[in-house]
């Protein structure tokens, strides 16, 4: 029989993933890292064309700074590296690098294969990529504040730092190990290239500060500047009272961060339908729902019924009157509906024995006031012979 010769028009529908991925990053990396390196690898190699940060972001149903949180990251590990131009530092294209070069060996797990020579293995080039330098889109790093987004910082963060704040300090110490860290210093770029400027030395001092003290991951602390930059707050003090905020709710990632300000943000939705404002909390208004909330840790359902009731006595919305109400109820150790109702039964109780006892109060009164009277004297019976008797007695005067 003839041999059969086996062809196909078109190419394999397969991508390339480097075992040394696999093995050495991928377990440790988040998995919406994952997926950019995975589908950037498909886009380069079937030689997509157009390839750009929003339609990596369209494709996956992510925003263009959860991709560009990605690229870093990867670029950070030496995966991919970002050729960048013009003066705002867009990205102009992405070279994928080899996994399984020497200086990504080096920086992770050194492997040298049973019987392969060391030194052959040291000439391995250090930037050999898998595929060539593709044109991107030209998208900016950096982010800029957006006046159509509303959303709030979790908890106590609306204002700036409260004296409550601790006073940040950083030692001489802690700075020259810092200033080794490869990691804390492609964490600062990656930031200074979100403020579009060189840090401050304050901004330095934080960021070394929740870095080293509190442990924020770097994914957390970019997720944080990008936070408070897409909310138009670029100072020092409102950055610190975010990321203090955090620490105390114990947030360790950008999701469990993205959670905590949609929840605040629907706190706050609900106290503005409450008092039928049909727009957003004013600042001021804020504060007073940051007082009631994380001061006091009233449950969100007991302020509501708080601002019920100021609703049904005003008929409008009066925030001092509601505060007040609020403030009688953390006095009393009252923070949950259950603890309203409660006391609402006492108070019923009061001030039905208030009457009562107002009532018993006024007969006993009355009571006394009838003794003093002459009517109160006992009197007796007295017969025609007396009474002629006594009239006698005056005739006879």
């Amino acid at each position: 029989m003839d041999t059969i010769l086996l062809c196909s028009g078109y190419p394999p529908a397969t991508t390339y993933i480097h075992n040394t991925f696999i093995e050495d990053y991928m377990l440790s990396a988040n998995g919406s890292y994952v997926k950019v390196y995975i589908y950037l690898s498909k886009c380069i190699q079937t030689g997509e064309k157009n390839l750009s940060i929003s339609s990596l972001a369209d494709k996956m149903d992510n925003t263009e700074k959860d991709i560009l949180r990605a690229l870093n990251y990867w670029e950070k590990n030496h995966l991919i590296h970002l050729v960048k131009g013009g003066n705002n530092g867009e990205i102009t294209g992405i070279e994928i690098l080899n996994p399984d070069s020497m200086e990504n060996r080096q920086k992770n797990m050194p492997r040298t294969e049973p019987g392969e020579n060391p030194d052959r293995q040291k000439k391995t080039p250090v930037k050999e990529t898998l595929v060539k330098e593709i044109p991107v889109k030209e998208i900016p790093v950096k982010e800029t504040a957006s006046p159509e987004k509303t959303a709030e910082p979790p908890k106590n963060t609306d204002t700036a730092a409260t004296k409550e704040s601790p006073d940040i300090k950083i030692t001489a110490a802690q700075t020259k190990r810092l200033a080794g860290d490869e990691e804390f210093i492609w964490t600062s770029r990656v930031i200074e290239n979100y403020v579009s400027r060189p840090l401050k030395p304050g901004e330095v001092q934080l960021i070394s500060y929740l870095y080293d003290d509190l442990g924020f991951s770097p994914d957390l602390l970019l997720y944080l500047y990008e936070y408070c930059i897409s909310l138009g707050k670029t100072s020092v003090n409102y950055i610190q009272a975010v990321a203090l905020s955090w620490d105390k709710q114990n947030i360790k990632t950008p999701e469990e961060a993205k959670n905590a300000s949609s929840n605040y943000k629907a706190t706050y939705t609900a106290i503005a339908k409450a008092f039928a404002l049909g727009r957003p909390l004013a600042t001021a208004e804020k504060q007073f729902a940051s007082r009631w909330l994380d001061e006091w840790h009233m449950d969100l359902a007991v302020v509501l019924d708080a601002c019920n009731r100021t609703m049904l006595k005003f008929q409008k919305a009066d925030f001092r009157y509601t505060d007040g109400t609020i403030e009688n109820w953390h006095k009393n150790n009252i923070h949950t509906l259950q603890d309203v109702k409660k006391a609402d039964e006492e108070y019923a109780k009061k001030k039905h024995i208030a009457p009562n006892k107002k009532q018993q109060d006024s007969t006993q009164q009355s009571s006394r006031r009838d003794k003093n009277q002459f009517n109160n004297f006992m009197q007796r019976e007295v017969s025609k012979e007396e009474i002629d008797e006594l009239e006698k007695k005056l005739l006879a005067r």
